[in-house]
């Protein structure tokens, strides 16, 4: 899948994108079915609908691919995994001794996993078209975030809103809290292009933010905890429909 694996002693974040068909959704479960683990085969199962049981073969799939790809001696069907307290999946057994971290989302249509070698991570991908379902939950803004949405176009503020998510998403997953950690305490201020975005409250540089759209109809955001006054860890993209098969985006 991916053109060159993560090498032990490089700074890089290799994040990997999959399309989640929209019809033959059997055949993407099929697909998906021949790498996953027996546990996963019972949890595919009690999916009611086939877009979600597309969506988690195929994420699943493309994550036991793309650890794959950094350690070829464990087959995608040996990768073991846990579950931390607050509910996030980490490498167990031989796997954990490999020193990788990672992390998955998929939504409707496209999935995404980002995986480090020792670098807290999260990543999060969202379908735009559900922008204008997207409601404004009490308490997933900061007040600098709730004021510059509030300048914006009304048709631009779903979107917008979308954006503060995935951004916040990722930075919880990579925290290793998820919803548990309040999300208005991430402030990514006024939100200008994608690429690069910092954080508000991250006056120690500790932490590195890219969001991109990995293609028509989608937005994603990448959180790595780069350490205190660390330089930007190089991230690598495989398989984004807009990218091309492989880019590499210096920061």
């Amino acid at each position: 899948m991916a053109e060159r694996g993560l090498r032990p002693g490089t700074r890089e974040a290799h994040v990997w994108t999959a399309r989640v068909p929209g019809s033959d959704r059997d055949a993407a479960v099929r697909a998906g079915l021949a790498l996953l683990a027996p546990a996963e085969h019972e949890r595919l199962a009690r999916f009611r609908f086939a877009r979600d049981r597309a969506q988690y073969a195929v994420g699943h799939a493309l994550l036991r691919t793309a650890l794959t790809g950094w350690h070829p001696e464990l087959p995608p069907m040996g990768w073991e995994f846990r579950t931390t307290w607050h509910g996030r999946p980490e490498l167990a057994g031989r796997a954990a001794e490999t020193g990788l971290r990672f992390n998955l989302s998929h939504t409707a249509g496209a999935a995404v996993c980002v995986v480090t070698h020792g670098t807290d991570c999260g990543i999060d991908v969202e379908e735009t078209a559900a922008a204008h379902r997207t409601r404004r939950l009490p308490g997933v803004l900061a007040p600098a975030e709730a004021a510059a949405l509030e300048a914006l176009p009304l048709g631009g503020q779903p979107d917008a809103l979308l954006r503060y998510w995935t951004l916040k998403e990722a930075y919880t997953k990579a925290l290793g809290l998820g919803l548990a950690h309040p999300f208005s305490r991430c402030d990514f201020g006024a939100l200008s292009g994608t690429g690069s975005i910092t954080m508000a409250a991250d006056t120690a540089g500790q932490w590195q933010f890219q969001q991109w759209r990995p293609g028509p109809g989608h937005i994603a955001a990448l959180a790595l905890r780069r350490g205190a006054g660390a330089a930007d860890l190089v991230v690598v993209h495989h398989g984004d429909a807009l990218a091309g098969s492989c880019q590499t985006l210096a920061t």
